[in-house]
């Protein structure tokens, strides 16, 4: 029996638009329009803009652009800072148990629809719902990743499946592209903990990978055959035994696992949303404001606690402090009723009357209650008066198994592009929209790039 890599690739070359589910497809357009939004909110974060200069200044074959920024360079350096951008805010769509798929691969698979030329719209979404398929698949395959990141151990996979499709490679040198893949699977969450910006590095990373992996498999370069099943191979190398490896393959090309997308309703890290949500539930329950609270604990699994349960401190980069601490977010909940994209900038993160609160909160490992196996976490307010609440939201809105949908993404793609009217011109927003939502009867997926820039460009 062959390694399920074949079958991956067989799947990523054959699979005709017809095939795929409206699901599938329909995840995929959602994803497409709030990545749109990430981008342009992300454009001026620290870090994009010195990566968009960098890669300007190597320069290089014009071949795809540099959204928001002036600029075309080779493909997998573009698709490299439109990535970095799509993830600064954290805003972007994710995965259990911390996968951000589409900020990866709706970059690299733009860069190469620019460089092939002639990419419909329609085959586009096509490309996009059966690449993160591939990526989901992985993801739900993989066990913890065991403090591996896995953004860069399994976007690789989908940012070199819709890459080489829309390159149309055959099937043997798909086989190749996602066995060069593998030796790019690498990251770790260490850099969510630091509070540093190879978070958001680590995206572009994904991205660009799968280009250089897709271009060198349709050079004749080959790749690890036992990709997942091998001695020293992704399974043994990240799940340590904990794998579901049915979930390669099972019911491939009719069910697509890009519905367990999470699409974010806070900039956030996706294992702070529950207590996040947690926190705002308590607060309609029960009318009480921030000087009444006394004390706040949260309990959280062993992930939410490494991840995000720090203490918090301000270092070097102040946004990926506040991004990724659930003690800030819930602070910030309370404080600020409903967590919006201002929220997560400097001016907001340094306010010293949100620092006592977040003072109050205490993060609780729980280890044996398997409720806590999850992204879920438990908050309990306790008031001054002695009065204490209790809520844990398993399921946050936005969840799989409490969706958006894209009368719920397309406000949200608005109040992205309004967080961004410094620097974007906010009137694009509708053209943006109507585009995304008629994807499949769109001649050349690139006609949406030249809405994507600065207002100064």
């Amino acid at each position: 029996m062959g390694d399920p890599v074949k079958a991956l690739a067989k799947h990523a070359v054959q699979c005709r638009y017809e095939d795929v589910s409206a699901e599938g497809l329909r995840f995929a357009k959602m994803s497409f329009l709030d990545t749109l939004g990430t981008i342009i909110a992300g454009a001026t974060a620290p870090g994009c803009q010195a990566v968009a200069e960098r890669v300007l200044d190597w320069g290089g074959k014009p071949e795809s652009s540099l959204f928001m920024y002036a600029g075309r360079v080779p493909a997998q350096q573009a698709a490299l800072v439109n990535a970095v951008m799509a993830r600064a805010m954290d805003f972007d769509d994710s995965m259990d148990p911390g996968l951000h798929l589409s900020a990866a691969v709706i970059p690299a698979g733009l860069a190469m629809a620019e460089r092939v030329g002639g990419v419909s719209g329609r085959e586009f979404l096509a490309a996009l719902a059966i690449a993160e398929d591939i990526g989901s698949r992985i993801n739900s395959a993989t066990g913890l990743y065991h403090g591996f990141d896995p953004t860069l151990v399994a976007s690789v996979y989908a940012t070199t499946a819709i890459a080489g499709r829309l390159t149309q490679l055959n099937e043997e040198q798909m086989t190749n592209a996602l066995g060069l893949a593998f030796n790019e699977s690498s990251g770790s969450f260490q850099s969510n903990i630091d509070g540093v910006l190879s978070v958001r590095f680590n995206q572009g990373l994904g991205a660009q990978a799968g280009i250089v992996c897709a271009e060198f498999a349709q050079d004749g370069l080959t790749g690890v055959v036992n990709v997942f099943n091998g001695v020293y191979g992704f399974f043994n190398l990240f799940s340590r035994g904990t794998q579901q490896a049915e979930h390669l393959t099972r019911d491939l090309g009719k069910t697509y696992y890009n519905n367990t997308t999470v699409y974010k309703r806070f900039p956030s890290c996706g294992c702070t949303l529950s207590a996040t949500d947690s926190t705002l539930h308590l607060m309609q329950q029960h009318p009480f404001v921030p000087q009444d609270v006394a004390r706040i604990i949260v309990r959280a699994g062993r992930h939410i606690y490494n991840l995000v349960g720090s203490p918090f401190k301000i270092g070097a980069n102040p946004v990926v402090d506040a991004q990724f601490n659930v003690r800030y977010t819930v602070a910030n909940a309370i404080a600020r009723q409903y967590p919006k994209l201002t929220h997560f900038t400097p001016a907001y993160i340094k306010d010293e009357a949100l620092r006592e609160l977040i003072a109050k909160v205490e993060v609780v490992l729980e280890t044996e209650d398997p409720r806590f196996d999850t992204l879920a976490a438990e908050v309990t307010i306790i008031l001054n008066n002695g009065e204490q609440f209790t809520h844990m939201t398993p399921h946050w809105k936005g969840h799989p198994l409490d969706p958006l949908s894209m009368e719920d993404i397309v406000p949200k793609f608005r109040d992205n592009v309004t967080f961004s009217s410094a620097w974007f011109d906010v009137r694009a927003a509708d053209d943006i929209v109507q585009l995304a939502l008629e994807i499949e009867s769109c001649p050349d997926i690139t006609t949406i790039i030249p809405y994507l820039k600065l207002l100064s460009t």
